[in-house]
């Protein structure tokens, strides 16, 4: 299958999918939402993979969604606004339903969009150098997008997730490391080598015994998800049509304060 937006490879019982747009610091559109959801119907019915891994190319893991296309999105119709980013929340739920273990190897900025696909990989792996953050709060929208509000607590708890979310900060990789955002966190050079020994470690273990521990792990901690994702579509909706996601937009370009008026 080609690809645009994607890099699909195999290689010892791995898959890697490489977002491959690095002139846009590997921003998510509409186009590589749907070349994602093709690559996972395709590890899956191919049988080539045991484990996926997700990464960028260039200097950015993901830098978030394509503002471009939040525009046009955001200036359409209220029920074709939803219908869209519904689009995109199940890209998520995609990922984290596939039952073969998942990594992301974060070798630079994991932003808004990008922070979501990385926190919907089972285990995370970064450059000394990688940065995280929710960052939407500070378009205009809301933080609570492609299933973060209900992932992010589950990893680093209530009280982390609640501070990410709410500021939009963006951390480094050793902060994220320390609140158990990064499972591991190792120099630039030494990322893809790192990742690819984990990968090829999981992907000597039994494959029925690894999907079964996916399985639960999956029970254990996501479901509810679909129901949550739902919400999220809704509110974010709303936040994409307000005046302030147009200020948020429109000062990131201008490179100035938003000024938020709460409309």
């Amino acid at each position: 299958m080609q690809f645009e937006t994607i890099i699909l490879e195999y290689s010892d019982n791995v898959a890697t999918v490489t977002l491959n747009q690095p002139d846009k610091l590997n921003s998510i559109g509409m186009r590589m939402i749907h070349e994602l959801m093709q690559a996972c119907d395709e590890i899956e019915q191919s049988g080539k993979a045991r484990v996926i891994v997700f990464t960028g190319a260039g200097r950015a893991f993901c830098a978030g969604a394509d503002l471009e296309d939040l525009q046009k999105a955001a200036a359409s119709k209220p029920a074709d606004l939803e219908r869209n980013l519904r689009l995109w929340f199940m890209l998520t739920w995609r990922i984290k339903n596939i039952e073969l273990p998942t990594i992301a190897a974060v070798n630079g900025h994991a932003l808004g969009g990008g922070f979501a696909l990385a926190i919907a990989c089972d285990i995370r792996i970064a450059a000394e150098d990688a940065r995280a953050g929710t960052v939407f709060v500070q378009r205009g929208a809301s933080s609570a997008d492609m299933g973060v509000s209900w992932i992010l607590p589950r990893i680093v708890g209530a009280g982390w997730a609640a501070e990410l979310m709410f500021t939009g900060d963006i951390i480094d990789a050793a902060k994220a490391e320390r609140i158990g955002l990064f499972n591991h966190v190792v120099p630039r050079d030494q990322l893809m080598q790192t990742v690819r020994d984990m990968a090829v470690k999981l992907a000597a273990g039994p494959p029925l015994g690894l999907k079964f521990t996916k399985r639960a792990l999956n029970r254990s901690m996501w479901e509810g998800l679909q129901g949550h994702l739902n919400l999220e579509c809704a509110t974010q909706s709303l936040a994409f049509l307000s005046d302030d996601f147009n200020e948020g937009v429109k000062s990131f370009y201008e490179k100035r304060p938003a000024q938020f008026k709460g409309s």
